[in-house]
């Protein structure tokens, strides 16, 4: 109940004063004064000096003897003779590789080819083969063909995969490359 009667009691209440508007200020604007460009110093100008010389060491010259006479030179009245110079030496290169007979080492003969078994052919092929200086061919090459591509590509691979040869030699002794002609028949029973 003392909230009820205080409520009762008359004051004396005032609203506050209204404050003054707010006055905006507007700084002015100042712009800068445009300066010149500034430009850099130039450069240096280097001092040249007048170059002193150098001093030079005195060079001493040899003096030549004086001759009285005139110099002598040999003619050469005397003819040389050519030297027996032997027997020409034989070079190490062989020069390219010549046909040679060459013996066979290890020659396991081609299987017959299935579609030539079949077809019943038959032919030699003899081929080119170049074996080197440890007996192993080369270059196989078709001298002759058998007339059919089969049994000249199956005489052709064996050979060059399976065989070795004794390889030729040159006249003193030392083994060099050959080429070969070996001949390879292929015939039914």
């Amino acid at each position: 109940m003392v909230v009820l009667g205080l409520l009762l009691v008359p004051t004396r209440w005032t609203p506050p004063e209204r404050p003054a508007p707010m006055q905006v200020v507007v700084p002015e604007v100042v712009r800068p004064e445009l300066l010149p460009p500034i430009t850099p110093p130039p450069d240096p100008i280097p001092e040249i000096r007048p170059r002193q010389p150098s001093p030079t060491p005195t060079q001493q010259i040899a003096q030549t003897p004086v001759t009285e006479s005139a110099p002598v030179i040999d003619t050469g009245t005397e003819v040389a003779l050519p030297s027996d110079l032997g027997e020409p030496v034989d070079s190490f290169d062989p020069g390219p590789p010549a046909l040679a007979t060459l013996a066979y080492d290890v020659h396991p003969a081609p299987r017959y080819p299935r579609p030539s078994l079949r077809a019943m052919h038959e032919g030699t092929v003899t081929l080119r083969v170049l074996v080197d200086e440890q007996g192993r061919p080369q270059e196989v090459l078709i001298e002759s063909s058998s007339g059919h591509r089969a049994l000249d590509k199956a005489a052709r691979d064996q050979v060059l995969a399976k065989w070795r040869f004794h390889p030729a030699t040159a006249p003193d002794g030392r083994p060099i490359a050959a080429w070969a002609l070996v001949p390879i028949d292929f015939s039914l029973p």
